[in-house]
């Protein structure tokens, strides 16, 4: 008889099945975070990052990378489109210290971190690719820490606002930082201005066609059904190739649609029945692929500093949002958890740190020493302080209620 059909020789598993495992690991571990422990599911996600990472197991590498970044930029895209969509532009305008406040906290996030590495490390261009990088907070850890608690009120309307802006003021800067390098490392000074003014104006041209065909589709289909998720998945997957073709950043078009479209149709925006549980697919591979360029030798570099910086940020978010606090209509008790709420770190500081090794690899590897210990030490940590945050502020509800 022929076996010749049988595999012979030992067997080999492709990046889909570290997917399929990180998948798994990762929602078990998230569910058995959360049903015993009541914590966050989203640190149980990236802990399982981690164990299946170079740190522990070895089973997701940076190897692949170019491979789960699709999956990384896709999550992004949706959950920065989703962010947008929570920012009333109109409350901007009625309480315009909300912005003021934003400025505050990332100018004074930006100055802290600068002044604190520059101290350490001597060197201005590191410091400033740290601070920038370091005046964002995760969207994703923010979005699905309020859902899971159900959360709503001040703080965390706040915070979905504080967040976009911040994170926003981190992607420009950075970008004007990486512009700057061009003329330091490469002396292409007329590349250093247009650079980073490409990206912006390429960025709000891209998001203002998104938000108009999402304005016209919304009135063409009715968006709250099963088709939507087709729909949506499909113009938010052709804006993601777009940007990628145009070498755009992935998180400030669909960020300025979403606000775009919240301004121009104000009404409640009804998500797809299964959009939830899509993007909840993808969120949990989001945090579990966040752990594939850490690596014990990039901790020993500089895993102290990245402790440090961070309790520096922690106090810049903190003191930048009690300053503004009163004139903004917060109580001590919300200017308390909304300053601690902005704590967390994640893919948006993976994939500028990213951005700047695949220009400047050497150059990158050293920002990516600092920068990607403070990502998953927040990875962990942070949705769990952001729950305590928004438990402190008295805006969860207890399910049934």
């Amino acid at each position: 008889m022929d076996f010749s059909f049988l595999s012979t020789g030992p067997l080999k598993f492709d990046f889909l099945m570290r997917i399929a495992i990180a998948l798994l690991a990762a929602s078990l571990l998230g569910e058995g975070l959360w049903r015993f422990a009541r914590l966050p599911r989203v640190s149980g996600y990236a802990l399982a990052g981690l164990v299946l990472g170079p740190l522990g197991l070895g089973w997701l590498d940076a190897h692949d990378l170019p491979y789960y970044r699709v999956i990384i930029d896709f999550s992004l895209t949706l959950l920065f489109f989703e962010l947008g969509i929570q920012v009333h532009a109109r409350w901007l305008r009625d309480n315009p210290w909300i912005i003021v406040s934003s400025l505050l906290e990332s100018f004074l996030t930006f100055c802290a971190v600068f002044a604190a590495l520059y101290l350490t490390q001597r060197d201005i261009r590191l410091a400033a690719s740290v601070a920038a990088i370091a005046m964002g907070t995760s969207p994703a850890v923010i979005m699905r820490v309020v859902a899971e608690i159900r959360a709503q009120g001040q703080v965390a309307q706040r915070l979905f606002v504080l967040c976009a802006l911040n994170v926003t003021y981190s992607v420009i800067f950075s970008k004007l930082i990486i512009g700057s390098l061009h003329g330091v490392f490469n002396g292409d000074w007329l590349a250093a201005v247009i650079h980073p003014l490409y990206l912006f104006l390429g960025s709000v041209g891209v998001g203002a066609v998104l938000a108009l065909t999402f304005k016209w589709l919304r009135g063409f289909f009715d968006l709250s059904d099963e088709q939507g998720v087709a729909v949506l998945f499909g113009l938010l997957l052709l804006t993601l190739s777009v940007l990628e073709a145009l070498s755009l950043p992935v998180v400030l078009a669909p960020l300025l649609a979403g606000v775009m479209v919240k301004f121009l149709d104000p009404r409640p925006h009804l998500w797809p029945r299964n959009f939830g549980t899509a993007g909840a697919i993808l969120c949990i591979m989001l945090f579990a692929l966040m752990g594939v360029s850490l690596t014990w030798k990039g901790i020993a570099m500089g895993g102290l500093t990245a402790l440090a910086l961070l309790g520096v940020r922690q106090v810049a978010k903190s003191v930048g949002v009690m300053l503004l606090g009163p004139v903004s209509g917060l109580s001590v008790r919300q200017m308390l958890a909304l300053g601690w709420a902005l704590s967390p770190m994640s893919a948006v500081a993976f994939l500028l740190v990213e951005d700047i090794r695949t220009l400047f690899p050497a150059f990158g590897a050293q920002v990516g020493s600092i920068v990607l210990p403070m990502m998953v030490i927040l990875e962990l940590l942070g949705p769990i302080v952001v729950q305590l945050a928004l438990r402190y502020s008295g805006e969860t509800r207890k399910k049934g209620t």
